[in-house]
């Protein structure tokens, strides 16, 4: 058996994904509900525990930097494994966008009842791993939010699976949706290949920390601070240079 027939998003009819909610744990009163197994899984990990100790790691540090009333963007925002815990600060707003149809379907769904604080936006982006019928290169894509719109970009291990092309446009975009006092907080793993300062495919890419540096410079990005490791990451809060 291959890795990729272990592997539940890959082996499941995607059209009535989003309907299915976690049948364990079932939403309680004034709670959201829960995304299935399938869904964290191919947004995350699949196990509820990692999923919600993950989720609550990331929120909770893109919460130490945000300003009151934060217009937020989380690329690659999944089956909402950040929005959850966002939806509980007062004045945000926020847009989700990912590859994944079905996440996307069931953001849309749970968190219908807040249309007007949180939208999601399926991103049909070409990816042999995560999307191999997409249309659009990532490398063309145009977040869909204005210019200087948002306080806080969000790419929680996004950039541990793109290629170099694909990392540059989203670090030009993440500049140009910035507002003048925004940042961004982006994980990237740091081990390249000997020899090399950006390999790997999209399972798992790695970036040179001065490589990297650099790449952020050259969109218009500067290193505000290098927060530490979160979940085998290492995570960079950026501005606007």
């Amino acid at each position: 058996m291959s890795s990729a027939d272990t592997i539940m998003w890959r082996n499941v009819r995607p059209q009535a994904l989003h309907k299915i909610d976690e049948q364990t744990w079932p939403p309680q009163p004034h709670s959201l509900p829960l995304p299935n197994e399938v869904l964290r899984e191919a947004s995350s990990v699949s196990d509820l525990a990692a999923f919600f100790a993950i989720g609550e790691a990331w929120s909770q540090m893109v919460a130490h930097y945000l300003p009151a009333s934060p217009r937020v963007l989380d690329v690659g925002c999944g089956c909402g494994k950040l929005a959850r815990f966002f939806y509980l600060i007062p004045g945000l707003t926020y847009v989700g966008v990912d590859l994944y149809r079905p996440s996307i379907l069931w953001c849309s769904k749970v968190f219908a009842h807040v249309d007007d604080r949180f939208r999601f936006f399926h991103f049909d982006g070409h990816s042999e791993v995560y999307n191999p019928d997409g249309v659009v290169k990532a490398s063309e894509y145009a977040f869909p939010v204005d210019d200087g719109e948002t306080d806080m970009v969000v790419c929680a291990s996004l950039f541990t699976h793109l290629f170099e092309p694909d990392a540059r446009h989203y670090l030009a975009e993440i500049a140009r949706v910035l507002a003048p006092a925004g940042r961004a907080i982006i994980s990237i793993h740091v081990t390249p290949e000997a020899g090399s300062s950006y390999s790997g495919d999209e399972a798992r890419i790695d970036i040179d920390k001065t490589y990297f540096e650099a790449m952020c410079a050259e969109a218009g990005l500067a290193v505000a601070e290098q927060i530490g490791v979160i979940y085998g990451q290492t995570a960079y809060l950026l501005a606007r240079a």
